[in-house]
């Protein structure tokens, strides 16, 4: 993994300890070993975060249920970050890490966030459960993170992993990845219409790799905008856990906390996932 370096949890809190973050006349000043890297004008809402208590407080947490490998910081001006890679998981061949994402800002750039989730060299997965955090730099910010970790323990990625490995094995329709994508509300917005013909471009690049077949129906349909489709006319199967990992690399380089909502969104398809082995038996 590009950028990392073998955990080493003295050398983390060593640089941390450089970090220094006050609030003087409604003005946020960090300092990095003495040195104002970062000035940013606030209101009488904004509360300092101790990012640095936090960090540590977490990875102290972690290494109690988790063994960390490697590990990335990151500290530019006026945001801070931290990953955590932990145990790989093999889920349909493909290998994920236990991962633990904490992000800061003291410039209101970014919002408190803290997440954990299961990354792959190709896209970052982040589950739902019950641990994680997406948050404005205002008062009650302290205890609201301190809660969103309450949950960590060595059960934390239980249901990501089987989430996921609920996919294998199942194909699902083409009409329901839409349905899914799309949303249920009477008036589509337009970014959910945008992400459904990206998609769908992901599946003609994969037609025209000869990973999936196609018919030239099918295959035109998927040249028609979203917001010109009022019903899928020539239907297909998909691969659903191939369907995840397409759709979750159009977010590849998306903050943290749009990547939890859109797998959050893409995850829905579990209740039309048919086994392969019934579509098989229908001669499909």
């Amino acid at each position: 993994m590009k950028g990392f370096r073998p955990y080493n949890k003295e050398e983390i809190f060593k640089v941390l300890d450089n970090i220094s973050i006050t609030n003087e006349n409604n003005q946020v000043i960090t300092k990095y070993g003495g040195r104002v890297i970062n000035i940013t004008n606030v209101s009488n809402r904004y509360e300092i975060f101790d990012i640095v208590k936090y960090l540590k407080d977490k990875i102290e947490a972690i290494e109690k249920n988790f063994t960390i490998h490697k590990y990335y910081l990151g500290i530019t001006k006026g945001r801070q970050s931290l990953t955590l890679i932990s145990d790989e998981v093999e889920v349909g061949g493909i290998k994920f890490y236990k991962t633990f994402y904490i992000l800061n800002s003291t410039d209101k750039s970014r919002r408190l966030h803290f997440s954990a989730g299961l990354h792959s060299d190709k896209f970052y997965f982040i589950g739902a459960n019950n641990v994680g955090l997406t948050k404005l730099h205002l008062k009650g910010v302290t205890q609201a993170a301190e809660d969103a970790s309450a949950g960590l323990n060595g059960e934390t990625f239980d249901e990501q992993i089987e989430s996921l490995n609920s996919l294998v094995g199942h194909r699902i329709q083409f009409s329901k990845i839409r349905q899914v994508i799309l949303g249920d509300k009477e008036d589509v917005p337009a970014v959910n219409h945008r992400k459904f013909d990206a998609f769908k471009n992901s599946i003609r690049y994969a037609g025209s790799d000869g990973q999936i077949s196609l018919t030239n129906d099918q295959r035109n349909q998927l040249f028609i905008e979203s917001e010109r489709i009022t019903s899928v006319q020539h239907d297909f199967y998909m691969d659903a856990f191939w369907v995840f990992q397409t759709y979750m690399r159009l977010f590849n380089k998306q903050d943290a906390h749009i990547i939890k909502n859109e797998t959050t969104r893409i995850m829905n398809m579990t209740q039309w996932a048919v086994r392969n082995s019934v579509l098989e038996s229908l001669g499909i």
